[in-house]
């Protein structure tokens, strides 16, 4: 099977797509800017990772995506020693998440979650046992290994993306729902006995649950909590306007209690900036990059590639849902980056590393003559 040239595939892509990454990106930039502190100039810094991020995107384009799937084993190995390595030499505020490389920090989780999908994508293309409870069992450690990693760091957030993109990808190819539907009541049990069992949930990451349940029934109590977030991002939002304060000094004051405002809490920022009509349009803007990534996979027939569309934009939205649902006050906080948006290098290259994969995907994918789409 003849493979396609990289002007070929440049040719082919979707451009629309890629614009509406860049597009996603460059708000982000303007929103970072507006969130700065004073100390850093976050916004500079965000520029510089963008146009590494578009590098890597059109790196990832210029690769085979079946070629990336057929050394998915090589990616995976390899993010679970980034894995342990982090637990080792970790640092963070609050959680040792990144490894530091000179001037950047590298957080291997963030890299991870694409690892997985490539792995997952490869393992059901080609194992095709997934049909049955017993064939579950390999995606599941599969899913488990990194997932108890992360968690160890301690990053609860994208140890909980991970699960959402295996129940996807095992649902969109074929996996008897009375098999998931056992396994996900294994996994709420699991999720109980995680939060009440001492030693396996940080004294913190409690105290944000308790602090979103609290909401509307002892706000004293929220108040002289560990978590106040909520508090102070409800209060953002809710004193925007329809049209925003713009990005004056009085946004900026009003922005000065809310913690985390240039990465997690970024979206308080633009609402707060650009009002009710912004948020609006941002929330168009996701529907459309991620509509668009699953046109893709709609349009795929070969099992791998469409694996990797949807298990990506599983990724974006869950991500997307997430990060606005706990900025809201709707769920607990679990440090969730809203994709393209908030600041951070390792987060933004691996956005745009992920948007390779599906224009890579949708630019250059074999024909398929099987009956179905997994025979």
């Amino acid at each position: 099977m003849r493979t396609m040239t990289l002007g070929e595939r440049l040719k082919s892509a979707d451009w629309v797509l890629l614009g509406l990454g860049l597009l996603l990106s460059f708000v982000g930039v303007v929103a970072v800017q507006v969130a700065e502190n004073g100390e850093v100039n976050y916004g500079a810094i965000q520029i510089k990772w963008m146009i590494l991020g578009t590098t890597a995107c059109l790196l990832m384009l210029a690769l085979p995506y079946r070629f990336v799937v057929q050394f998915r084993w090589l990616w995976y190995v390899g993010g679970v020693l980034l894995l342990l390595v982090v637990l080792v030499v970790g640092s963070g505020k609050s959680a040792g998440r990144w490894i530091a490389l000179g001037s950047f920090r590298m957080q291997p989780s963030e890299i991870m979650k694409l690892i997985l999908v490539i792995t997952l994508a490869g393992y059901i293309r080609y194992e095709r046992s997934h049909r049955t409870f017993r064939g579950l069992m390999t995606p599941f450690l599969i899913t488990l290994i990194p997932f108890m990693l992360i968690m160890k760091q301690p990053d609860l957030g994208t140890a909980l993306l991970l699960l959402p993109v295996l129940f996807t990808l095992l649902y969109v190819s074929g996996a008897r729902r009375k098999h998931l539907a056992i396994v996900l009541g294994a996994g709420l049990v699991a999720a109980v006995t995680l939060y009440f069992t001492p030693g396996l949930m940080n004294e913190y990451q409690k105290n944000r649950v308790r602090a979103f349940l609290l909401q509307g029934s002892d706000e004293t109590a929220l108040l002289r909590s560990h978590n106040h977030h909520i508090h102070n991002s409800k209060t953002v939002v809710g004193t925007a306007s329809v049209f925003g304060h713009g990005t004056g000094e009085e946004t900026q004051e009003s922005l000065r209690f809310l913690s985390e405002r240039h990465s997690d809490f970024i979206f308080p920022v633009i609402i707060h900036a650009f009002g009710l009509v912004g948020a609006t349009l941002l929330f168009a803007l996701y529907l459309l990059f991620i509509g668009l990534i699953l046109r893709t996979a709609l349009k795929v027939r070969e099992p791998s590639g469409r694996l990797l569309a949807v298990g990506v934009g599983c990724i974006f939205a869950c991500q997307t849902v997430i990060n606005l649902a706990m900025t809201l006050g709707l769920l607990p906080i679990v440090g969730m980056p809203l994709p393209f948006l908030s600041y951070g290098g390792s987060s933004l290259l691996t956005s745009f590393a992920a948007l390779g994969l599906v224009l890579n995907v949708g630019s250059d994918h074999p024909v398929e003559f099987g009956r179905g789409d997994w025979d």
